[in-house]
């Protein structure tokens, strides 16, 4: 996990990305309020975000179970897939993102620099955990720090903890992409951000995991933790960056979005073929995943945002498939795509639960979602 040294290195590498002037605490102090919270309990209670009793530090895991595992029989209507519980990840990580967004833009607009930066130390702690160390095992798609201990006896979450932050980071420079136009899209598009970011970290541990068990890896351990530190900064240093620009006012408009800039809370795992031990894949804005009994792709999008989305659905190798698209969470439409066909599709006002169900009536090939756009 970051030390005190990384967190104060990571963000004044976004401050100085973000040309951030009179943010000295933000660096110094702010940014490790998470970590001193229960030392110094008085001074930071108002700006560490509770949700349900818990502190807003780490990030809890997407059970990942419950889009494999748990499946009924509807008769006349074949096996569906549960959602046996709420996407807790989701549900913690936008209720905090929102919390920290929207306090951080208004203290700026009422020139309240000072207290805005004391949100949004705790808020880019959260990032900078999540991307960098041992804590990027956890969050989308993660598990906990101690199953490599579990997997192979031997101290590896330690190991990881011990880090040195090489001097060399410190020459790290980065620059700024403002990414939202406003807060409802911003708590959107950093839920995306942050998973990526850590899953790119998640696999620079597992590498360094992997030497510190065998003696091989693919990089060294210097490389390793560049690659974590610039996925950690950057995503700071955007994040500090659009908060700017929203509370100036100066924030782009929402514009055209692509479907892969978002990231799904539930998601299909499995199918015939190729994936039929994976999960979806993502290769630029085209997503592909098997068809075997019922699948789900389902987002959480900002409101009113957008006036149109349009996709195109195909297959490959597939027989019939029934895709019903879903918006505001409800079937908007019913569609059919059989053999070699592409189908376009328009949704006017995307926004909330929204995605698609596929459900095979012959075959088990593979569905491509490609050139998704948000108008």
């Amino acid at each position: 996990m970051p030390s005190s040294r990384h967190h104060q290195a990571m963000t004044r590498a976004a401050v100085a990305g973000a040309e951030v002037v009179n943010a000295e605490k933000l660096e110094e102090r702010y940014c490790l309020y998470p970590d001193i919270f229960h030392s110094n309990y008085e001074e930071i209670a108002p700006y560490l975000y509770i949700h349900d009793k818990v502190e807003f530090h780490y990030l809890p895991h997407t059970p990942v179970d419950e889009f494999y595992r748990y499946w009924d029989h509807i008769p006349g209507e074949g096996t569906r897939l549960l959602q046996v519980g709420d996407n807790k990840n989701l549900e913690y990580t936008e209720s905090g993102f929102r919390f920290y967004l929207e306090k951080s833009v208004e203290c700026l607009q009422n020139n309240r620099e000072d207290e805005a930066w004391k949100f949004m130390g705790c808020l880019l702690h959260f990032l900078e955990d999540s991307a960098f160390g041992v804590h990027a095992m956890e969050g989308v798609d993660g598990a906990d720090i101690y199953v490599l201990d579990r997997m192979s006896g031997k101290d590896v979450a330690k190991y990881l903890c011990s880090i040195p932050l090489s001097e060399a980071l410190n020459e790290e420079q980065f620059t700024p992409e403002i990414f939202a136009g406003n807060v409802d899209e911003a708590v959107a598009l950093l839920y995306c951000r942050c998973a990526r970011a850590a899953a790119s970290s998640r696999q620079a541990l597992f590498d360094m995991a992997l030497e510190y068990l065998t003696g091989k890896s693919a990089r060294s351990t210097a490389e390793n933790e560049k690659i974590m530190f610039r996925n950690a900064a950057q995503l700071a240093c955007d994040t500090l960056a659009t908060v700017i620009a929203i509370a100036k006012g100066e924030a782009l408009p929402a514009k055209e979005r692509e479907l892969a800039d978002f990231e799904p809370f539930f998601y299909p795992i499995g199918g015939g073929g190729s994936f039929q031990l994976r999960k979806y894949e993502r290769r630029d804005n085209t997503i592909t995943f098997g068809v075997n009994l019922e699948a789900k792709l389902l987002y959480h999008l900002p409101e009113k945002c957008y006036r149109n989305f349009t996709v195109k659905v195909s297959g490959n190798d597939i027989g019939s498939v029934i895709i019903e698209v879903i918006n505001h969470g409800e079937t908007v439409q019913t569609l059919t795509v059989s053999g070699d066909e592409v189908i376009t599709i328009d949704i006017p006002a995307p926004g909330g639960v929204f995605g698609f169900v596929t459900r095979p009536q012959s075959g088990r090939g593979e569905i491509v979602i490609s050139e998704g756009r948000f108008f």
